[in-house]
């Protein structure tokens, strides 16, 4: 399936390690339409429901919950950014963020990839 920057979906993220986000969870997509065409492996941020207050953390409002499931509160983990293969965690689209919701997470999710010196080129 071809994934779309700002697709919410639920996938399987077990197994996990360590600090990693676990069982099934809604996810963001973080990486652009050319990357996810030509790579197998999709960019994600996790979303959790839980408020922490922890600065890497992004409201992104009410997310959609799986087929027939409720709704909940989400923050977006940009500390948690991962590369998964969403077909073969059994990944569902159920959303899409809002343009707005969008450009905060991927401008944290770029401040914490780039230093201030250097140069981002687009149109690979």
């Amino acid at each position: 399936m071809a994934w779309h920057c700002g697709d919410v979906v639920w996938a399987d993220l077990d197994p996990s390690a360590g600090h990693e986000q676990a069982k099934r969870r809604p996810l963001i997509v973080v990486s652009n339409d050319k990357f996810n065409f030509r790579c197998n492996l999709t960019m994600t941020i996790p979303i959790t429901s839980t408020d922490s207050g922890y600065p890497l953390h992004i409201d992104v409002g009410i997310v959609p919950g799986e087929p027939g499931g409720k709704m909940v509160r989400g923050y977006a983990e940009a500390e948690q950014l991962k590369s998964l293969d969403l077909d073969a965690r059994n990944a569902v689209k159920v959303g899409t963020i809002d343009d707005a919701g969008m450009d905060k997470v991927l401008g944290l999710v770029l401040s914490c990839l780039v230093s201030p010196d250097m140069m981002i080129v687009s149109g690979y």
